[in-house]
């Protein structure tokens, strides 16, 4: 009677065991909520001075992982898309200005995870090519492109279809919003009073910005609002345990100095994870990372081994705590392509110091929706833009007050070189590269940035200037 009591609890722990075992090699689902156009700083979480942008992604940051020093490489829809996508850079990845396409061979998100045993799929906006590529199964529900009017309409039964197919089968889902991506007519803008909003220090204050400002903080709550519901769906269906979530809010927004620029309020990006028990739970991080880190983050998770030949580095090691820092800096790039006037320009940060190195200074910055008009631009459709309305009621003040005349003037006319320290200069309005004490710290970020545009094999002719 003794062996076999002995017999049944060896037997019952040896199969509690193998349980424990199976769980623990069991590969965790993803599912990433993607944003258009949002600046970090715009949610709550990030330090947003408005309140009730983003309650959902707030108490996931409080419970999850936060990343304060995530970027994107290239502020613009489709190079970003692309370096989250495919781990690599927009000049390794072939998309370097928008609307390009990615270069044919490329493996993205959807071959990498495939091999190791996944269901890839994506539902909501695209704005990414060749669909060899990026075969996704792709989801019906969202909107698939921007300059929808009004709210845009959702249907999550597909979302649910895809998540409950099969749990013997990992998935991975982007959930690619269109919220905040002008025009801002989303949302509840009762939520704010106009004439309260605090505005950013890099935009002019004017009535049209107030107005827009508000509308734009009103699709930023209606992305808050789909993450919600991405994670009821989650826990509903009783995912929640071996599922990571990641939020992402694309580059920043479509206003003067956001998007199209190498500006912090382009180029930072809200990052928040909730991943599974098996890994760490709850960490806020100021370790540099870039989009291009997403997808091999993801490989890695799953048990698989990152390419050599990506740009981007798992951040497991961050994530699980076992190390504080990720890159030494990281790196930008703005090419105007279609958008406007050529213009090029790279930039740098070491966490503290940004230089911005504008490749044609002699060239007027302009961006074909916001300020065309500046080069001879015109399109009947111009009045229209969300964007050109705010730029344009800043030129008009811009005629009797001065503040409003340097903010025009930083947006159109830039010098060679912009240094900036970001621990004491938010957005970026205080030009240090004259001052002689910061021209060490210039040459040795310059050199950084031809060093990283040589390994990218950047070849734009001004590389060696």
């Amino acid at each position: 009677m003794k062996i076999n009591r002995i017999t049944f609890f060896l037997f019952v722990f040896l199969s509690f065991c193998s349980v424990l075992n199976a769980q623990k090699q069991q590969k965790p689902n993803f599912v990433i909520v993607l944003a258009d156009d949002i600046s970090a700083n715009t949610l709550g979480c990030y330090g947003s001075p408005n309140p009730n942008t983003s309650p959902n992604i707030d108490q996931l940051a409080s419970e999850g992982i936060k990343f304060t020093n995530m970027f994107v490489s290239q502020a613009i829809c489709a190079p970003a898309r692309a370096e989250l996508m495919t781990g690599l850079m927009p000049v390794k990845n072939g998309c370097s200005i928008n609307h390009a396409a990615t270069k044919k061979g490329t493996l993205s998100i959807v071959q990498h995870l495939e091999k190791l045993g996944y269901r890839v799929g994506l539902t909501g906006k695209r704005h990414f090519k060749p669909k060899s590529v990026y075969p996704y199964e792709f989801i019906d529900g969202f909107i698939q492109s921007v300059g929808f009017r009004g709210p845009a309409p959702e249907d999550w039964s597909g979302v649910k279809e895809f998540v409950t197919r099969n749990p013997n089968q990992p998935f991975c889902l982007l959930i690619c919003s269109v919220n905040a991506h002008a025009p801002w007519d989303a949302g509840d803008s009762s939520l704010w009073n106009t004439d309260e909003l605090i505005l950013p220090d890099n935009l002019v204050d004017t009535d049209v910005t107030r107005k827009f400002f508000r509308e734009y903080l009103a699709e930023v709550r209606a992305f808050d609002e789909q993450v919600g519901k991405a994670r009821n769906l989650i826990k509903d269906n009783s995912l929640e345990k071996n599922t990571a979530m990641i939020v992402l809010d694309e580059n920043g927004t479509g206003m003067p100095g956001g998007k199209w620029t190498t500006y912090d309020w382009g180029v930072r990006s809200a990052c928040v994870m909730k991943w599974p028990k098996s890994f760490n739970q709850k960490l806020e991080t100021n370790a540099i990372a870039q989009y291009c880190d997403i997808l091999p983050t993801l490989i890695d998770a799953a048990g698989g081994n990152v390419p050599t030949n990506l740009d981007g580095k798992s951040l497991m090691p961050i994530i699980n705590k076992q190390a504080d820092t990720h890159r030494e800096y990281a790196f930008f790039l703005y090419n105007s392509g279609s958008e406007g006037p050529e213009y090029a320009s790279r930039a740098v940060t070491d966490g503290k110091f940004k230089l911005i190195w504008n490749l044609t200074p002699d060239n007027l910055y302009a961006v074909r929706v916001i300020n065309g008009f500046d080069y001879g631009y015109v399109d009947k459709k111009m009045p229209d833009r969300d964007v050109r309305q705010i730029y344009l009621s800043w030129f008009e003040k811009a005629g009797y007050n001065e503040t409003a005349s340097n903010l025009v003037q930083r947006y159109k006319k830039r010098p060679e070189f912009e240094l900036y320290n970001l621990n004491e200069d938010l957005y970026e309005l205080n030009n240090l590269s004259n001052q002689p004490e910061y021209g060490s710290r210039i040459t040795v970020l310059k050199k950084a940035i031809q060093d990283w545009m040589k390994q990218q094999g950047d070849d734009v002719n001004y590389q060696n200037k």
